[in-house]
């Protein structure tokens, strides 16, 4: 394994188009990094020019401190699985695995202890004579990890293997997956623009957007400490609510208006904003659905922040249920008890948790 380090690394295209802006980031050893982000946002060209087929038009490129920006592919080290990964289907598993060791003039008795080993990790030895064209799902995704894997590569790279799944398939894919890699013991780079799957896989996320490191951090902190607008709406699902407000002072406390309705900012918020000059001018809120609560406990207990709504659309996902409520000319979406028995045109008096409201910046879409 080997850690790897980005520094300042940007990619210039002749036609004048950037394609990487000015990235720096550091990888842990072993670490499970997701590169999340929108299509066309420079995620794979940035996993290339970590594998050695794009240039690196400035900046540096460090893996297992080693700078490999003049080094060839085959010199770094790593292995790459793309989204169209497609296994040889006149070989069983076990040749799968084992032709690219022989292509390196790899010894037999070697090239077989490594099949084995790289079986037994993925739990795919009872596959090995099984023709390629047989396997399927999961199994079949593990062989193509295993062809990368058997390399023993310092860093494997992943560009949206999954991309092309959907529904039920994708959803056991991904839970296969994150089981597999915690036993890998592989440093990872995983591309994908699916959300979704982006927190469920990464032990760390960089979200990139337009060639830019927007913000990097644990699932965790990207969901509940966003740096942007952007990364606030790109995860979660239902989207977080955002909404036009304005700041007032009143007894040296922030107050919100929004939606013809008052309310409060949390201490600390109302701190930051008065700090920073904000009073009398507009900002954006978002609010996130399952911070936005219709039952009695909650209504006594943020009596400072509550919003008379209407209610217009119900919808289930999955064993969560979700109601769109009009507010003005705002709806909001919130997450409501399935039993709840709210049907469109009732008339709902909505909390919002004061801890829970996140204030970005009208022009910069920047967190204040």
């Amino acid at each position: 394994m080997a850690g790897l380090l980005l520094k300042n690394v940007a990619k210039f295209y002749p036609n004048g188009v950037v394609g990487i802006k000015d990235f720096s980031l550091e990888i842990a050893d072993g670490e499970f990094l997701v590169l999340a982000g929108p299509m066309g946002g420079g995620k794979s060209t940035l996993l290339r020019m970590i594998g050695g087929l794009e240039d690196v038009s400035k900046g540096d490129i460090y893996i297992g401190g080693v700078r490999v920006n003049d080094l060839e592919p085959r010199d770094r080290d790593v292995a790459m699985i793309f989204r169209n990964y497609i296994l040889y289907p006149q070989m069983t598993v076990y040749e799968n695995l084992a032709f690219g060791l022989k292509l390196t003039g790899c010894g037999r008795e070697d090239l077989h202890q490594r099949v084995m080993d790289t079986a037994k990790l993925l739990e795919i030895e009872d596959l090995l004579n099984v023709p390629s064209e047989k396997v399927e799902g999961i199994d079949r995704y593990k062989v193509a990890v295993g062809r990368a894997l058997v390399r023993r590569p310092k860093v494997l790279l992943m560009d949206d293997p999954m991309r092309w799944l959907d529904g039920e398939m994708k959803r056991k894919m991904r839970e296969g997956l994150a089981g597999l890699y915690r036993r890998l013991g592989v440093t990872v780079i995983y591309v994908t623009e699916d959300a979704a799957e982006a927190m469920a896989l990464g032990t760390r996320l960089a979200v990139i957007r337009d060639g830019i490191l927007e913000q990097a951090g644990t699932p965790q902190e990207v969901y509940e400490k966003p740096l942007n607008r952007f990364v606030a709406e790109y995860f979660g699902d239902p989207a977080i609510n955002i909404l036009d407000a304005s700041v007032e002072e009143e007894n040296g406390r922030a107050k919100l208006q929004v939606a013809g309705c008052t309310g409060v900012f949390s201490q600390e918020n109302s701190r930051r904003l008065l700090a920073a000059g904000y009073d009398g001018r507009e900002i954006t809120i978002g609010v996130r659905p399952e911070d936005i609560h219709m039952e009695s406990e909650w209504v006594e207990r943020c009596s400072d922040n509550l919003v008379e709504a209407c209610a217009d659309a119900y919808e289930a996902s999955g064993d969560q249920a979700f109601m769109t409520f009009r507010v003005g000319e705002n709806r909001l979406k919130a997450q409501v008890p399935a039993d709840a028995g709210i049907r469109p045109g009732d008339g709902v008096t909505l909390a919002v948790d004061p801890s829970k409201v996140y204030i970005f910046d009208k022009d910069t879409q920047k967190a204040i």
